[in-house]
């Protein structure tokens, strides 16, 4: 599995944990206006970007930075908490992942089907439409598509639906026909 599907897997547990744990509607709201702020945040600075990602910073200051973040902003309990878990676990280089998940969740809950694309190279418009349309209308529902680039790929396309996984990627083959080349010289 690419790294992007893997972070995509471990950011789509932690929404539904944050989601699973809300009881009323003005609670789910202030938790999708704190997370899209936070994107924001993450996406206008290079410095919080660098924080969040760098390993060399312990998960003690991480927690720290991120008790002031969530101060400053006025961050819900429920993403203040999320944080800290986060930061816990060395996972805070996550949350753009997290807020992409929060939208295909909201997507879901709304009867919309959450589906990542990964590719080798980056899609144009029409790929990704063609993309959609196909996947469209082998479901048979609407679709929340979201597309990422994984070079590890080699070349082809890896598509998770839910909890399905559609590998066509170059790499997955190239690894199947090594496992069987090696397999019959023994």
């Amino acid at each position: 599995m690419s790294k992007m599907l893997e972070q995509t897997k471990i950011a789509k547990r932690y929404v539904n944990s944050l989601f699973s744990g809300l009881t009323t509607k003005k609670d789910s709201d202030a938790v999708v206006k704190d997370i899209n702020d936070l994107a924001a945040m993450i996406a206008a600075s290079s410095d919080l970007q660098s924080f969040i990602k760098s390993p060399l910073i312990s998960a003690d200051d991480q927690k720290a930075g991120m008790k002031k973040l969530a101060t400053k902003a006025k961050l819900s309990t429920p993403v203040f908490n999320l944080l800290m878990v986060m930061a816990d676990n060395r996972r805070l280089s996550l949350l753009p992942a997290v807020a992409t998940e929060m939208h295909a969740y909201l997507a879901k809950e709304s009867g919309t089907v959450p589906v990542a694309v990964a590719t080798a190279r980056a899609l144009t418009a029409t790929d990704q439409k063609k993309i959609a349309t196909e996947i469209k209308g082998a479901l048979g529902c609407d679709i929340a598509m979201q597309t990422y680039v994984d070079e590890t790929l080699i070349g082809g396309v890896v598509i998770q639906i839910e909890s399905t996984l559609i590998d066509g990627s170059i790499k997955t083959k190239l690894d199947k026909l090594e496992r069987e080349l090696t397999n019959k010289a023994a």
